[in-house]
């Protein structure tokens, strides 16, 4: 049976990163589904799709790509590790003080991961071209992101912020 575990945190806390050394390591991946909607909402000329006259149809669109990502896994699939898993989305409805539709709580609901692992925040350097968090508000969103997983039952695993190689050392003791 497939083991999915979530890799999640606030924005810059070195997600990616850690997805792309777990590949190199041989494991499956998803990579995160927010940053491919940015992009595509940017080509069709929406600069900022996160704003509030659009948000929720934007995080609707990352929620339908995240599930068709996790649905296109092969079934011979062992372990897969998830950049962000559907759960994420009610920390930014939470943050941006929208209501989640009942489908979507549904959704979210219904996905079941094995782990979750949490990484604690890394200082923000320089702002990646898809994001427009500031360090503070990637905290708080941080934070918005483990209430999301602990209300619906999951028991994070705090993943510090440790250099790449110890952080893949770390997740891969603690699956």
């Amino acid at each position: 049976m497939m083991k999915k575990y979530v890799i999640t945190g606030g924005p810059s806390s070195g997600k990616s990163t850690l997805l792309r050394a777990l590949e190199k390591k041989g494991f499956a991946v998803i990579e995160e589904s927010a940053k491919e909607v940015i992009f595509l909402e940017k080509q069709r000329g929406v600069n900022e799709p996160w704003l509030e006259e659009t948000f929720v149809d934007f995080q609707t669109k990352i929620v339908e790509l995240q599930l068709k990502k996790e649905a296109e896994i092969p079934s011979d699939t062992d372990i897969v590790f998830i950049d962000r898993g559907v759960p994420d989305v009610l920390a930014y409805f939470k943050h941006r003080k929208f209501e989640p539709s009942q489908k979507l709580l549904e959704c979210v609901k219904n996905r079941k991961y094995e782990k979750v692992f949490l990484l604690e925040q890394l200082p923000v350097h320089k702002k990646a071209d898809y994001r427009v968090e500031d360090e503070q508000e990637a905290k708080r969103i941080s934070q918005l992101i483990k209430q999301s997983y602990q209300s619906l039952g999951y028991d994070l695993i705090s993943v510090p912020p440790l250099g790449v190689r110890k952080r893949v050392e770390f997740v891969l003791k603690n699956m």
